[in-house]
């Protein structure tokens, strides 16, 4: 199969950032919805955790909003303005030292990161603000975060004919991408391991659904996190075979990112609205139905006859 060209690939890449970014709108629209409006959530008050992960989503979107303004600006450029230069719209998109190639590649770390980092957060959340559980992969964020700006500070360094296949780029970039698919792999198996062994020591209080209702968790978190891990996966191939379709996943991951994040969010907030409506018919211990226990109270009443009182 032949390669695809850097003028095919450096044209096709926004327009299909474009459309994941559509759905991102779509999916963080919602989810400001569902945590914003009174007729879904009435007079209460969003609690800490919730403004976390808002404040986390609305900075998702500002970095995608931006990092999809950037790439239309080089579409823009560099097919209009410097499609009659030497080397054409290909030597100044692909162009490792200018300004718009840094800081769209520095957003697209950053992104990373943030899904990294809250990703954490919640498995933070979830084994009950246990540092030590986090230690692990919050050494591995560190290290993708310096690996991923590290790419973009040699850009600097670099010739305008070097991309980014050139071997003094691959050593940090090789490191950056295992690292995100780990990091992705390890925070999803460990907020999915803490919900099996919380419902594995709540049996003996779990209704019969119980079973069903823990594999639903598991599976939405599954769910969520798959879409970005695949992505992750095929973007690692691409490049470390050297083919320029790498371009076309990469522009992408921006808006990616956030609809993973928001879209576990959202599935989050229904299940507790769910859990929310049937707590007048049932108590819960970790959002774990219980068993209806029936209790036979007997009263057993005595007359005294030798009372100190006349009858």
């Amino acid at each position: 199969m032949g390669q695809l060209s850097l003028e095919k690939t450096f044209i096709i890449a926004p327009y299909i950032e474009g459309i994941v970014y559509g759905f991102f709108v779509a999916i963080f629209a919602a989810t400001m919805y569902i945590h914003f409006s009174k007729v879904i959530n009435g007079p209460q008050q969003l609690g800490r955790h919730s403004n976390v992960m808002i404040g986390i989503s609305s900075l998702m979107f500002f970095i995608a909003t931006l990092h999809m303004a950037v790439n239309a600006y080089r579409l823009i450029a560099g097919y209009v303005d410097h499609a009659s230069v030497p080397g054409g719209a290909v030597a100044y998109m692909g162009d490792l030292r200018t300004w718009h190639y840094i800081l769209k590649d520095a957003l697209y770390a950053t992104q990373e990161n943030l899904g990294s980092a809250a990703a954490i957060y919640r498995c933070w959340v979830l084994w009950n603000h246990n540092w030590k559980i986090i230690v692990f992969p919050s050494v591995l964020l560190i290290v993708n975060i310096v690996a991923g700006y590290m790419v973009c500070g040699l850009y600097t360094t670099v010739s305008s004919t070097i991309n980014v296949f050139n071997p003094r780029l691959t050593t940090w970039i090789k490191i950056f991408f295992p690292l995100t698919v780990a990091l992705n792999i390890i925070t999803t198996s460990l907020m999915s391991y803490r919900i099996w062994y919380t419902h594995s020591q709540a049996t003996l209080y779990a209704s019969d659904n119980g079973d069903s209702q823990v594999m639903s968790v598991m599976r939405m978190l599954v769910e969520s996190a798959a879409l970005q891990l695949v992505v992750e996966i095929v973007l690692l191939a691409l490049y470390s075979s050297d083919i320029n379709a790498q371009y076309i996943i990469l522009e992408s991951i921006a808006p990616i990112v956030g609809i993973t994040f928001n879209a576990l969010t959202i599935r989050i907030k229904l299940r507790s609205m769910s859990a929310a409506r049937n707590d007048g018919d049932t108590q819960t211990i970790g959002r774990l139905p219980m068993r209806r226990l029936q209790v036979n109270v007997a009263i057993e009443q005595t007359e005294d006859s030798d009372s100190i009182y006349p009858k």
